[in-house]
């Protein structure tokens, strides 16, 4: 069986920032806080949202997810600065499609917290 080949931080980007260079979808899961104890105690109600489900890649990442938004994820490069505030909590109930989401980020993180490259 073939081995899927890891992808790689453009060189431009790896020189720059080394490890704070990743896929919008590593940054996504890893500025999430840790989950409650019981989904029960999450802002969801125990709906499982992503801020409390077992496995946050698979709820990002859907089997029917349209390819544009996989390669979104997958292409789009992330450097979030290390100054940037942490996320204490997330609260799941934006009522906002997840492009919705992605075209706001800018507002919730200023220009010079998060860097956005898109590698094709």
């Amino acid at each position: 069986m073939a081995r899927k080949r890891k992808q790689q931080v453009p060189g431009v980007l790896w020189r720059l920032f080394r490890n704070r260079a990743r896929t919008l979808s590593q940054t996504i899961l890893s500025l999430l806080p840790p989950p409650p104890p019981s989904p029960d105690l999450c802002h969801c109600k125990g709906h499982r949202c992503l801020g409390c489900c077992s496995d946050a890649r698979s709820f990002l990442l859907r089997p029917n997810d349209p390819p544009d938004y996989r390669k979104l994820l997958a292409n789009c490069y992330v450097v979030v600065s290390e100054n940037a505030p942490l996320i204490r909590f997330f609260i799941p109930h934006s009522h906002c499609s997840q492009i919705q989401v992605f075209l706001k980020m800018e507002y919730f993180f200023p220009s010079s917290s998060v860097s956005f490259f898109h590698h094709a």
